[in-house]
């Protein structure tokens, strides 16, 4: 039987008001960054974050200098960080905090954006996904532009969708800002144009034709930028050829590392929620997929294709920009799968608890790819060495491109009152990341002066094994005993001899002492 209703009886619908909306992704912003930044300081740095540290550590002239020849991708981050280090000092928290406010900017940005779409209970169910997202809290405790890069994704995402919505041609000209910025900070999230033209082409709106004014200005203002890292473009000649990890790699690594019972509620939730939006398809569901899966399949598509046609570009990090899409597609399974509030909050509890294995992983002492221990060997150093020993580093290990000086770089402080008898060149003057090392028979020469030498080197290792990076890239792990190396050989003829080893993981801090004397 049909009943109608009479609309005067209806209360009209209340719409949050401006210090909800406020509230809302204020509130989320400032729980996103304390959940990412809780334990960031514990885990060890790591070779990348090393090259952080070597970069902004130096005046903006040598900085300038260092990106006219490499790494301008990464240039905008280390200006950054060169000011930020310049106030704070280095540490491990003080060279994470960024990243982690940087979640908090993205998932506030991301919460606005799926109220806009779908409402508060979206916006709150969006906004916890991409709180635990693995990629999301992996990034925060990372000392690279990662964070930033997914932060700038999402506001330039939700300034988008309203500048679809207004009137005002201001809400175009800010768009084409942050797509400069964001191309600037992170070449890769050019890309985002071209998914931004699939949802401007699907969605109703009035001058769409704005869109194609503010994307061309925006490719006018990074034009100059992209030329020269594009120019730059050996800096991934390293990533090897596609094969079959890359499925791993779209279904685990892109979104999910180290959590795969995560990735698998994911996916089951977003191809149930698929069928139940294919079911009883609404609004709601158009305005969400219109924005969410271009942003999300787009630049798949696009790396996909360029890296099986040319070289691979493919890396699952790579793709950070695309963690709010995942999120908005999640939440939208959600909310479309369970009706009742104490469901919503019971799956999004589940899921939380299918992804803290891989968060509890991360934050620990060698949580980093590898279980690399630079930060380790660097405490042992400040806590064991008395000012004025001398120090010298392994120059060459099986399973990094550098000598263990990249430990020294990344944390200099715990080397400052050292007599560095292994230094060769400096990375300023090579225009390099890396500090160069004197060869073992000038370490030895060097050394006479000296009572008592550290030496960072590699740890004792009788077999060979190798690491699986998720960047496709294996690490070897060469046997390895300090006392056939070169450089023992040359000290030892002088007269040193070990008198205590402090092992790390996969490192190992050697105190030699003078005897000949």
């Amino acid at each position: 039987m049909h009943r109608t209703v009479d609309t005067a009886t209806v209360p009209p619908r209340r719409h949050p008001s401006r210090a909800a909306r406020t509230v809302l992704p204020l509130g989320a912003g400032v729980l996103a960054t304390l959940i990412a930044l809780a334990g960031a300081w514990i885990p060890s740095f790591w070779w990348d974050e090393a090259a952080t540290i070597s970069a902004a550590d130096r005046t903006l002239p040598e900085l300038g200098e260092l990106l006219g020849k490499i790494d301008a991708v990464h240039g905008a981050y280390y200006a950054l960080m060169h000011y930020w280090f310049d106030l704070v000092g280095i540490s491990e928290l003080t060279a994470r905090l960024p990243s982690a406010v940087a979640i908090g900017v993205a998932a506030a940005a991301l919460v606005q954006l799926a109220r806009i779409l779908a409402g508060t209970r979206f916006a709150l169910v969006a906004g916890a996904v991409f709180m635990i997202l693995p990629r999301t809290t992996w990034a925060g405790t990372e000392a690279r532009s990662y964070a930033m890069v997914a932060a700038a994704a999402a506001v330039t995402g939700l300034v988008l969708v309203v500048a679809l919505r207004s009137t005002r041609r201001l809400w175009w000209l800010l768009y084409a800002l942050l797509m400069a910025l964001s191309t600037v900070l992170f070449l890769y999230s050019a890309v985002l144009v071209a998914a931004h033209a699939v949802t401007v082409a699907v969605t109703p709106a009035r001058r769409r034709w704005w869109f194609l004014v503010a994307a061309a200005g925006a490719g006018l203002l990074a034009a100059p930028f992209a030329v020269l890292a594009v120019s730059q473009s050996r800096q991934v000649g390293w990533v090897p050829p596609l094969d079959s990890t890359v499925v791993r790699t779209i279904l685990v690594e892109q979104w999910f590392p180290g959590a795969v019972p995560f990735a698998l509620c994911c996916l089951v939730l977003v191809v149930a929620g698929a069928i139940a939006s294919a079911w009883r398809g609404d609004a709601t569901t158009v305005a969400v997929s219109a924005v969410a899966v271009p942003w999300l399949l787009v630049p798949i598509a696009a790396f996909l294709g360029y890296s099986a046609f040319a070289s691979n570009i493919y890396i699952g990090r790579y793709l950070i920009f695309t963690t709010p899409a995942v999120a908005l597609l999640v939440a939208l399974a959600v909310v479309l799968l369970l009706r009742s509030r104490v469901a919503v909050v019971v799956a999004v509890l589940a899921l939380a608890a299918a992804a803290l294995p891989a968060y509890v992983a991360q934050r620990q002492p060698w949580g980093k790819p590898g279980g690399m221990d630079y930060s380790t060997v660097a405490d042992d150093v400040a806590a064991r060495a008395a000012p004025g020993d001398c120090v010298t580093f392994q120059p060459s290990v099986s399973w990094q491109p550098t000598s263990l000086r990249s430990v020294e770089q990344a944390r200099p402080d715990a080397f400052a009152d050292l007599v560095d008898i292994g230094f060769g060149e400096s990375a300023v003057d090579l225009v390099s990341l890396w500090d160069s090392d004197a060869t073992p028979d000038q370490v030895a020469a060097r050394a006479r002066d000296c009572d008592v030498v550290w030496v960072v080197t590699d740890g004792e290792r009788d077999d060979a094994s190798e690491y699986l990076h998720p960047a496709n890239v294996r690490w070897q792990f060469a046997p390895f005993h300090f006392v056939d190396s070169d450089l023992y050989r040359a000290l030892a003829a002088d007269g040193f001899v070990v008198s205590d080893r402090m092992p790390a993981n996969h490192s190992q801090l050697v105190r030699l002492q003078q005897t000949a004397r």
